[in-house]
């Protein structure tokens, strides 16, 4: 399983239903998850090595009123605080070889790309696991 995937699987405790990987599909209610480029990686003398990966969680949803907005500001606030509270009860994604130390939002949800009937919101949230070399 990948990096990627656990992290899916992690976010369905959330209730969002389908997580595509990587491209946001068109349609209201669709949640997608994009590995971003960078990877901070620290190597130790002992050869395990800490990597920090950043993923951006995403979601279309639909945006014409100003309820949806307010409705959707209150899904990425919960969605935010359910990040905080796993990482604070270190109930972290599983991946495989690894041991994940900490799950954080380093970009705070907020309204993307917009078009006519719904909108891209955003987040990004990094995870730092070790794995021995």
């Amino acid at each position: 399983m990948t990096v990627s995937e656990s992290i899916i699987k992690w976010l369905y405790g959330f209730n969002m239903n389908r997580i595509d990987t990587d491209i946001q599909k068109s349609g209201t209610g669709t949640y997608s998850l994009a590995k971003e480029p960078i990877q901070d990686i620290k190597s130790y003398l002992s050869g395990r090595k800490e990597y920090t990966d950043y993923y951006t969680i995403q979601a279309r949803l639909s945006s014409q009123t100003d309820a949806d907005r307010i409705a959707n500001n209150d899904f990425g606030e919960k969605l935010s605080k359910w990040v905080k509270e796993r990482n604070k009860a270190e109930e972290f994604p599983i991946i495989e070889d690894a041991l994940v130390h900490e799950i954080t939002i380093t970009t705070p949800f907020y309204m993307g790309a917009t078009s006519t009937n719904d909108s891209i919101y955003e987040m990004t949230i990094a995870v730092k696991y070790v794995k021995e070399s």
